[in-house]
């Protein structure tokens, strides 16, 4: 048995060794990537990349407080000010952005397999005019 084995072994290495691939497929030539130079990203700007809107919040909210506690300070009417502003514009800028991403957002669509699926939202539906629309048909 292990003779047989053995002589079928070392045949298929001389049919292996008498191998010739075919000529006629030229070989895929490897494609460099193009040099393209890394950006340099400051430390800062790394830093400031990662702060949420709701940081920022956070940030201005505290700001405002502490400007206020401080308000005999001669720069404190300026911290508040502009604390005020930072707070407004942030969270103008969280509702236009829809509050994140993720399925709390009002953009995510829920997907089985790929198509995308009808969910029936409680919140959503016939409102209140439509209801009493709806009541004074049936009279």
């Amino acid at each position: 048995m292990p003779d047989r084995i053995e002589r079928e072994i070392e045949d298929i290495l001389s049919k292996l060794d008498d191998f010739v691939p075919d000529k006629g497929q030229k070989p895929i030539p490897f494609r460099r990537p193009a040099n393209r130079k890394p950006q340099q990203k400051s430390w800062l700007s790394q830093r400031l990349a990662r702060v949420s809107l709701n940081q920022v919040m956070v940030y201005a909210l505290i700001a405002l407080i502490l400007g206020f506690i401080l308000r005999s300070l001669p720069f404190a009417t300026w911290v508040m000010i502009g604390a005020l502003a930072v707070l407004i514009t942030a969270f103008i800028l969280s509702l236009r952005a829809g509050g994140g991403s993720g399925p709390v957002s009002g953009n995510y669509q829920k997907r089985w397999r790929g198509e995308p699926i009808d969910v029936p939202d409680p919140y959503r539906g016939p409102g209140l005019g439509d209801r009493i629309a709806k009541w004074f048909r049936r009279r």
